[in-house]
């Protein structure tokens, strides 16, 4: 498959690339388990768990939970993602402080992946792009692989003008990164480290079409809503068909 990083998940065969994985923060609110099945049904191909508090955070939710979650992905079995928190966390903060309690928010996304027998986890490393040393920044990273284990996968949503150089330094092969469309450099859509594309999308306005140089055996297409909320079932499916339609005019 020319993928490094992550295995076929499952037994899914992946070699087609862009299977389309949904944000449950589609269904901002509602309970995790019950919105991976409607999203499902909705026509997504996979889903990408939402650990944003003030619902989803992990360390939050109930034990029940967590085994309702178990026995969805295992039932559905689909192509399953947990993504780590992207609200106040910043792995690259000058302030230790800040810095450390990014990684716990990133560790307890991990854990979670780990509990329900995920595919991999998600990371947006910060909210802001890095600004210093790619190198540190990758070394930051490859830090992260310390709290998962060696059967886990990380891919990392890289923004800002650097993204490239800090995914050429990222040398463990359970580590990808994810083009994040809008900001992230287009030369990252060929990186041999490339897991996916990342597109934001509204029930008021379409995606752009053409992303050029993406690379053909690129696996997943994450679909985020452009804001978190509760969307009716029809609007999902809405822009669920909108992200295929636009999908195939990428590969």
């Amino acid at each position: 498959m020319g993928l490094e990083v992550l295995p076929e998940a499952k037994g899914v065969i992946l070699t087609n690339g862009l299977r389309l994985l949904c944000s449950t923060d589609f269904m901002w609110g509602a309970e995790l388990p019950e919105i991976i099945k409607l999203l499902i049904r909705a026509g997504c191909e996979g889903v990408v768990i939402s650990t944003e508090p003030p619902h989803y955070l992990p360390s939050l939710l109930h034990r029940s939970v967590i085994s309702s979650l178990r026995a969805v992905v295992k039932e559905l079995d689909s192509v399953i993602a947990v993504r780590s928190p992207v609200t106040d966390v910043n792995v690259f903060s000058a302030n230790p402080h800040i810095a450390e309690a990014s990684m716990r928010s990133v560790e307890e996304a991990v854990r979670l992946a780990y509990s329900i027998s995920a595919d991999f986890v998600v990371i947006r490393p910060s909210h802001e792009p890095y600004e210093g040393s790619p190198l540190v920044a990758a070394r930051k990273l490859q830090a992260l692989i310390t709290r998962m284990g060696r059967d886990q996968y990380a891919a990392f949503e890289l923004i800002g003008n650097n993204s490239e150089e800090i995914a050429d330094r990222l040398s463990d092969p359970r580590l990808g990164v994810v083009y994040v469309h809008g900001r992230t450099p287009t030369s990252v859509l060929g990186h041999r480290k490339l897991v996916g594309v990342a597109v934001h999308v509204s029930d008021r306005r379409s995606l752009h079409r053409v992303i050029p140089g993406l690379r053909e055996d690129t696996p997943y297409l994450f679909l985020y809503p452009g804001e978190r909320r509760m969307f009716e079932t029809t609007a999902i499916r809405r822009m669920v068909l909108m992200a295929k339609n636009w999908r195939n005019n990428l590969v």
